[in-house]
């Protein structure tokens, strides 16, 4: 039955969504004209296709195709076929009452569900700037994944999630405040959600073991992220730039473009079109430092460098130090990189090794892959992928380049 709260299918407020779809054709559209929050408007449309009768047009060709017509037909889909298998497949959709919500929708419901009645606050700064860039990057948190302590030794889930992010990105501030920093960069994407999909698989397809449905993980991430630079913002100058990953690259992208839209009003929190985009791979200059950031499951490595010259050529130049932050492996690996490779720091399963040396030339870049907050789930215990887990920051100085790490442990 209908929501009893309404007097019946000519409920004024009925009547008002059921005109707005006939304008706008989608739920987010037709709420925002009416200046309705995505859910109270997806009740009352709902209540308002529980009353209505099939469309005529549907009933029509229902009855051309031989289906009976039950109140409220929106579709139907008649598959006909002779004994050699040949035949045709209809489809009939009242663009009204049967429309698919389509992700834009989705993302836009989750988007105005999660921002209503809030706005960036403006806080005041705890420290005074200084010349140093720290870099928040919080990889691969997996917003959704589910590890199960009986199975694998190790418990996550969606409240640990968000604890990770929260508490990891104050305690790397509390380490880093004291070294007067004066811009943060911070990293968004690399698989910060499990999935891609409301199927709960990546965008390639693979199942995962998940908790919860996708629209929770998607406004988690949005609540913890949207709060962790919040923090940022309260010590410094904060840019976000986003890094597209395997896991979740729509998902993850519209959950950069959701935050960038957010902050658009904050003075102390930037984004651009190009930081934001799908680009795979992304530069960052900051002094006589140039950075490259991308998820690490694309360009091998020994292609980084000459990537870098040509798609940063106008920055190489100036660029006395040259980085790559790279995700994906959920486990260190820090190399200097020129004719030859120098391996100084790897996790292990229980142990970190450190190497001390030098490569017999100068290093064209530097490239680390930063350690990821979530622990290992059935698949990755099973094949012994275990990582160590922790999230981290780096910080730069303007002309010597990085200077300092730190990590929070979990």
């Amino acid at each position: 039955m209908p929501n009893p709260g309404y007097s019946g299918p000519d409920d004024p407020r009925l009547v008002e969504v059921r005109e707005a779809m006939k304008i706008h054709k989608t739920a987010a559209a037709a709420a925002r004209a009416l200046g309705l929050p995505s859910t109270t408007f997806d009740t009352r449309l709902a209540a308002a296709r529980k009353w209505q009768e099939a469309d005529p047009a549907i009933a029509e060709a229902a009855k051309a195709g031989g289906l009976e017509t039950p109140a409220n037909l929106s579709h139907f889909w008649k598959i006909v076929k002779d004994e050699d298998g040949n035949g045709y497949s209809l489809f009939v959709k009242n663009p009204d009452t049967g429309a698919e919500q389509d992700l834009k929708d989705v993302v836009r419901g989750a988007i105005s569900d999660a921002l209503e009645g809030t706005k960036p606050k403006l806080q005041i700064r705890d420290v005074a700037g200084g010349d140093h860039l720290l870099i928040i990057d919080l990889a691969d948190v997996h917003f959704m994944k589910l590890c199960v302590e009986t199975e694998t030794g190790y418990s996550y889930s969606r409240e640990e999630a968000i604890h990770r992010v929260v508490s990891g990105t104050e305690a790397l501030l509390q380490s880093a405040k004291g070294f007067g920093i004066g811009r943060v960069l911070f990293v968004l994407g690399n698989d910060i959600l499990h999935v891609d999909n409301a199927s709960k698989t990546t965008t390639s397809g693979t199942p995962q073991d998940t908790e919860g449905s996708v629209y929770q993980g998607w406004r988690d991430a949005f609540q913890a992220l949207k709060y962790a630079i919040e923090e940022c913002a309260k010590v410094a100058e904060v840019d976000l730039i986003f890094c597209p990953s395997n896991h979740d690259w729509v998902l993850g992208w519209t959950l950069a473009q959701g935050l960038s839209a957010y902050f658009a009003g904050h003075p102390h929190v930037h984004s651009s079109d190009y930081a934001i985009s799908e680009r795979h791979r992304k530069y960052y200059r900051y002094g006589r430092n140039l950075i490259g950031l991308s998820h690490g499951d694309g360009a091998k490595e020994e292609q980084l460098y000459s990537l870098m010259v040509t798609e940063a050529a106008g920055h190489v130049g100036e660029a006395r130090n040259r980085y790559w932050l790279l995700h994906h492996v959920h486990h260190k690996q820090r190399k200097r990189r020129g004719p030859d490779v120098f391996l100084s720091e790897k996790d292990h399963i229980g142990m970190t090794s450190i190497h001390t040396g030098h490569t017999s030339t100068e290093a064209h870049c530097h490239v680390e892959y930063v350690r990821s907050p979530s622990p290992p789930d059935g698949w990755h215990d099973r094949n012994g992928y275990v990582n160590r887990q922790g999230v981290e920051c780096f910080l730069f100085h303007a002309g010597d380049g990085m200077k300092a790490r730190f990590s929070e442990w979990f």
